[in-house]
C-alpha cells in the first residue's frame, strides 16, 4: 500500500530536552525525500529542545502546533521515544487514521523501528511512500459504577489502551477479588494481584512478564493473564479482539486501574470494568522489510549463541 504524504508531525518524549539533533536530522531527510511536504513539531516537543514558531532548519520554517489540531491535519506521526512514547501519541491519534512511524530512543523498541544512526537510508523510503501500513488494535476501557443518585452503574471514567488494561493491588493491601464475565457468561473469579487484558501488541510488554503467551500483530485476539492468581490452575487464556469483557471488582481496597500504565484510576468495590474492542485501530508504518519474527528475536535475544554471533539467520532448505 503506497502512502501519500503531505503533512508530517514529528512528536517527542515531554520533557526530553535532547531531541533537538535529532529532529534536525528528521528535517534533513524529509527535505532531500521530498522538499513539498510540510513538517510540524508538537508543541510541548518543540518547548522541549527551546524552538519557537518560525525557527528555521535548514532553510525550512518551522510550524508548532498542539496535537489536537496535529491530529486532524498531518498524515503521518513521527515519533522520537520509546514504546511508551509511541504509545501515548498513538492513543490520541488513532481517531483520526493517523499514520505513527517510531524512531527509537528508548530501551526494547517493540513498536519503534528505526534506528537513529541509520535515518538516512532507512526513513527517506518511507517519506516517499514505500512503507508497510500494520493495522494494530486498541482496547476501549471503562468503570462503570453505581452512585448514591443513581440505580444503575453509568461511566465513570473512559480511556484507550494500545498494551493493556491492568486491574493490580496497591502497594500495601492484600489480594485483590475479580469475578470475570465474557459477553456476560461467567468465566472465572480470580485472586491474587492482578489481571491484564491485553492487546497482540500488549503480549510484549507487562503480560509477558508474568508468563503471558506472544500473540502476533495479525491475530484478532486478547488475551486475559492472571498476575500472581492464588489458585495455580488460573492460567492465561486467549480471546476473540471482538468479545466484551466485565470484570467486577469483590475485594477491591486499593486496588487501580492501568491503561497502558499511563492512565490511572482507583477503583471500589462491586464496580464494573468493561473492556471492548476499540473502533480506532492504530495504524503503524513499518519500513518494507520489517520482519515481526526478526523483532522477537533481537528484542528478546532469542536464538543467543555466541558461536553464531555475527552469522546471517539460517535458510530453510530447498
Amino acid at each position: 500500500m503506497t502512502l501519500k504524504i503531505n503533512k508530517i508531525g514529528i512528536f517527542g518524549k515531554p520533557n526530553n530536552n535532547n531531541l533537538a539533533d535529532i529532529i534536525e536530522k528528521v528535517f534533513f531527510v524529509i527535505k532531500n525525500s521530498n522538499p513539498k511536504i510540510k513538517i510540524y513539531i508538537e508543541e510541548s516537543t518543540a518547548k522541549s529542545c527551546s524552538i519557537k514558531d518560525n525557527h528555521v532548519i535548514f532553510d525550512t520554517k518551522v510550524n508548532i502546533e498542539t496535537i489536537n489540531t496535529l491530529k486532524d491535519s498531518i498524515d503521518l506521526a513521527i515519533v522520537l521515544g520509546g514504546d511508551g512514547t509511541l504509545l501515548g501519541i498513538a492513543r490520541q491519534v488513532a481517531s483520526t487514521g493517523v499514520k505513527v512511524l517510531g524512531i527509537n530512543q528508548g530501551k526494547l523498541g517493540f513498536t519503534t523501528d528505526l534506528d537513529v544512526d541509520a535515518l538516512d537510508k532507512n526513513l527517506s523510503p518511507l517519506i516517499q511512500g514505500k512503507g508497510i501500513i500494520e493495522k494494530r488494535d486498541m482496547l476501549d476501557v471503562s468503570i462503570m459504577r453505581k452512585t448514591d443518585k443513581t440505580k444503575i452503574p453509568s461511566s465513570i471514567f473512559n480511556a484507550p489502551a494500545f498494551n493493556d488494561a491492568v486491574v493490580s493491588r496497591g502497594a500495601i493491601s492484600h489480594m485483590v477479588e475479580l469475578d470475570v464475565f465474557i459477553n456476560n457468561t461467567y468465566l472465572q473469579t480470580i485472586r491474587g494481584d492482578g489481571l491484564i487484558v491485553c492487546t497482540p501488541t500488549g503480549s510484549t510488554a507487562y503480560a509477558l512478564s508474568v508468563h503471558g503467551p506472544i500473540l502476533h500483530p495479525k491475530l484478532e485476539a486478547l488475551t486475559l493473564v492472571p498476575v500472581a492468581p492464588q489458585a495455580l490452575s488460573s492460567r492465561p487464556i486467549v480471546l476473540p479482539i471482538d468479545v466484551e469483557t466485565k470484570i467486577i471488582i469483590k475485594n477491591g481496597r486499593g486496588t487501580a486501574l492501568h491503561c497502558d500504565m499511563q492512565t490511572i484510576a482507583e477503583l471500589q468495590d462491586n464496580d464494573i470494568i468493561l473492556i471492548k474492542r476499540s473502533k480506532f485501530p492504530v495504524f503503524l508504518l513499518h519500513p518494507k522489510n520489517y520482519d515481526y519474527f526478526s523483532v522477537l528475536r533481537r528484542k528478546l535475544n532469542w536464538s543467543s549463541n555466541p558461536i553464531l554471533a555475527g552469522l546471517p539467520d539460517p535458510k530453510l532448505p530447498k
